[in-house]
């Protein structure tokens, strides 16, 4: 176990080393000028060569390694308009066959170092597809050759910020951080928050005698650096009010772009909204049912709705690479705003150990412009043929559905996670109808 404490860090180091790709560059991405802005001045490289000096040992006491291994199996069926869009024979938007099973084999690394009044985290994900290696060659050119899904080089930094405690005063706490992670590892949605964090927040606790504990977080970051895109959200909470088991959240999260993004497009409509989430949870006591357990809800309100209304049944038609008929433009019947979102769930059961269970049941429905297409972090659509709202009147949004998962631990590091889950259009004049379903089983071993 020693050894495994001492090689573990290397190992990983090699491996990002040897693994790391320059396919997706960014608007400095030339190797120069990357090498050139990585280049440290004298002080801060003697600092950083100072920590070297310190052991493993006795980091020890400051750092924790943990981490989770998985394999994944998916069976999903969607169908848009009547039309069948995986299995039998279905291609994807490349043009290559997609079937109704997805396998995946996952790899979570994490390290938290926490030293004095300041801390540091970060998570590395390998997530890569079943399967053995393809050729490398085109159907066009290899059309019998030795084709497979698997590879092996799919890296993503997950979580890297650092974090500085500015005060604690008893139950009163604030902290500053500052680097990367998901938005809903801060922030409390069931169907929003799935975008990337890179920025900086500001942490406020305290509580309030008799009345509740409280908190409140704010924070700003990058949405696009090319077109100075910046983004900004706040969360305040209520928890334990009076005593009663009753949590109350608000937070709100302005996405608006004024002026010109990427494409030159003033004030694009990817971009309007301007969400208001309400939560309230109430947390039934233990002995009531012999179990942790918790009924929720939350309601959902875009407030850069009321800025345009979706039209359907217009006189601007496309056809997909499927050949599917869309209708929809700025003539025909009105829709409304279709700008807010809910859902209700059900949690009983709490996962520690060996023989631990839990369930959770949800209702979701998220109107066609309640949340951008991207950060809908809910039940979705499915979207096989990746498509965009603003461009093809469908996306990830527009749906109501059920969600029912399941985690049961067979020891104290190995559970099996399960997950049903199905969707339907939730008006059928915007895009046309659509059916989505995901039964997912997974095997997780967490150290």
């Amino acid at each position: 176990m020693k050894l495994f404490r001492y090689l573990l860090p290397l190992v990983v180091a090699v491996g990002l080393t040897t693994s790391f790709s320059y396919a997706t560059q960014d608007q400095d991405g030339s190797r120069y000028l990357e090498e050139l802005n990585e280049r440290d001045f004298d002080a801060l490289k003697d600092f950083i060569n100072s920590k070297r000096t310190i052991n493993l040992q006795e980091k020890s006491t400051n750092l924790t390694i943990s981490g989770d291994v998985r394999t994944e199996w998916r069976h999903l069926n969607e169908k848009l308009r009547g039309f069948r869009l995986r299995g039998g024979g279905e291609v994807d938007f490349n043009g290559l066959p997609i079937s109704r099973n997805d396998f995946n084999i996952a790899f979570n690394l994490r390290f938290d170092y926490v030293c004095d009044k300041a801390w540091a985290v970060a998570h590395i994900e390998y997530d890569n597809s079943a399967g053995v290696d393809d050729n490398g060659k085109e159907c066009y050119f290899d059309p019998e050759g030795y084709h497979g899904s698997g590879f092996s080089d799919d890296i993503s930094l997950r979580k890297a910020y650092m974090g500085y405690n500015v005060c604690c005063d008893g139950d009163t706490r604030f902290d500053v951080e500052l680097g990367r992670r998901n938005l809903y590892n801060v922030f409390d949605s069931k169907i929003q928050f799935l975008s990337r964090f890179d920025g900086l927040l500001f942490k406020y606790s305290s509580s309030w005698e008799c009345v509740a504990d409280w908190y409140i977080n704010l924070g700003g970051f990058v949405v696009d650096e090319r077109v100075n895109h910046f983004a900004w959200i706040t969360e305040i909470g209520f928890l334990n009010i009076a005593d009663s088991g009753i949590d109350f959240k608000y937070s709100f999260i302005d996405w608006e772009k004024n002026g010109k993004n990427r494409c030159f497009v003033h004030n694009p409509r990817g971009f309007k909204f301007m969400n208001s989430q309400f939560t309230l949870a109430y947390h039934f006591d233990p002995e009531m049912l012999c179990t942790p357990a918790t009924l929720y809800a939350a309601f959902l309100w875009n407030h850069a709705g009321h800025k345009h209304r979706f039209i359907a049944d217009g006189s601007f038609h496309d056809y997909n690479s499927y050949g599917i008929y869309d209708s929809f433009g700025s003539y025909g019947r009105s829709h409304g705003r279709k700008n807010l979102g809910w859902y209700v769930g059900f949690t009983v059961g709490q996962v520690v150990r060996e023989g631990d269970w839990s369930v959770d049941i949800q209702y979701q429905v998220v109107q066609a412009n309640a949340i951008p297409d991207n950060d809908v972090s809910g039940i979705g659509r499915g979207n096989t043929l990746h498509e965009s709202f603003t461009s093809v009147g469908r996306g990830n949004t527009n749906y109501k559905g059920w969600r029912i998962e399941g985690l049961y631990a067979l020891t104290d590091n190995l559970c099996v996670d399960s997950l049903f889950e199905f969707s339907r259009a939730d008006d059928k004049n915007i895009g046309g109808s659509h059916h989505y379903s995901n039964f997912e089983i997974e095997a997780i071993y967490a150290f």
